[in-house]
């Protein structure tokens, strides 16, 4: 059984136009990009070829991919990784 994972990389999570809901999809996508062999340097250059919103929703997707390509994603599933981010998100925006 998995222990709970804290995160607190959000704080008082400013959004943009994003929601917890999909910055924990796209934890789940950039993971399955890293379990597809995908490197860190192809998963920055494809966050770079998005378009925002608002600058803050690059600098939290930058975030995320920095988890998932560093220690936390060694262990996460994309589920797990999409609930971790989701609440995490959650918590910090109460």
């Amino acid at each position: 059984m998995a222990l709970p994972i804290k995160l607190s990389i959000g704080g008082n999570y400013p959004l943009g136009t994003m929601t917890c809901i999909d910055l924990g999809n796209f934890a789940a996508e950039a993971l399955l990009w890293r379990k597809r062999g995908m490197t860190p340097a192809e998963a920055l250059q494809k966050l770079d070829n998005k378009k925002f919103n608002d600058p803050v929703e690059r600098r939290n997707l930058l975030d995320i991919l920095k988890l998932v390509y560093g220690g936390y994603g060694t262990n996460w599933t994309q589920e797990s990784a999409k609930k971790a981010i989701q609440q995490d998100c959650e918590k910090g925006r109460d």
